[in-house]
């Protein structure tokens, strides 16, 4: 999935923000500076380049810094894309409702809060989150995926294939052989399809990446543990070092502390 697009940090209504020095109050203590808008720009900062290195602890004390100061919509948005791909899923719906209170037109757009949700254990709502992202959205196989594991864990498998998300036209590879594989049950295109591509190269990394991360999903959904921790385990050790690879690491934690 593709990050719904970060605004630009400092825009106008950003730069009115005025950085607070200590003033004496009235039992002459003297106030703390508030945060400004450099401190939250630098957090921002930092997160990014935390994740990009990998190096989670370091974005997750950013996305802390930031989720507690007064910041702009912008910056809560960006504590929770911090906070979910550090595995903190519930702090990260905070931050995404916090922003949504403001920019209740964003909802469709914002598929991370439905992924939160999941983590979280709350398919009902997922569910209805990634229904409402096709609307903005209608050919993200990964979409269809999401919707159909949140509908298994919260009413079953043969309800999740009734109402599977039609996701035409997704050319990136296995996602065809994954929305098949939601309908039919069987995995093994995906698998073909996956090890289809010349070792060693980009699309190779990416087709077993996503190959491995959705058959995982599947076996999920299926109530398949051990299938399901072995495949998000191989997509989790080999991630791009991008949104979704965060998420198949959280994912795989999050089988590993839940069995």
């Amino acid at each position: 999935m593709t990050p719904l697009r970060i605004a630009t940090l400092a825009c106008a209504s950003l730069c009115m923000a005025t950085l607070c020095t200590g003033q004496s109050n009235q039992a002459g203590q003297s106030n703390q500076a508030a945060p400004s808008i450099e401190d939250n720009l630098r957090w921002a900062g930092e997160a990014r380049q935390a994740l990009e290195r990998q190096d989670y602890p370091a974005a997750l004390e950013a996305a802390n810094q930031l989720a507690k100061s007064p910041a702009s919509d912008e910056f809560r948005r960006v504590a929770g894309d911090t906070l979910l791909r550090c595995g903190e899923p519930k702090r990260a719906i905070e931050m995404f409702e916090r922003y949504l209170a403001k920019r209740p037109n964003d909802r469709p757009y914002l598929w991370q809060l439905g992924i939160a949700f999941y983590f979280d254990g709350k398919f009902k709502e997922g569910a209805k989150l990634f229904e409402i992202h096709r609307d903005v959205n209608p050919n993200d196989v990964e979409n269809a995926a999401w919707h159909f594991l949140c509908i298994a864990k919260n009413e079953s498998p043969e309800k999740a294939k009734q109402l599977l998300l039609p996701a035409p036209n997704d050319s990136r590879a296995p996602m065809a052989e994954v929305l098949e594989m939601l309908r039919t049950g069987d995995p093994e295109p995906v698998k073909q399809r996956m090890n289809s591509f010349t070792p060693g190269t980009s699309a190779e990394k990416s087709a077993k990446f996503y190959g491995h991360f959705y058959l995982g999903l599947y076996a999920d959904a299926m109530g398949d543990d051990t299938t399901a921790k072995q495949h998000l385990n191989l997509a989790a050790e080999d991630s791009p070092r991008n949104y979704m690879g965060d998420v198949a690491k959280v994912y795989a934690a999050h089988l590993k502390q839940q069995r």
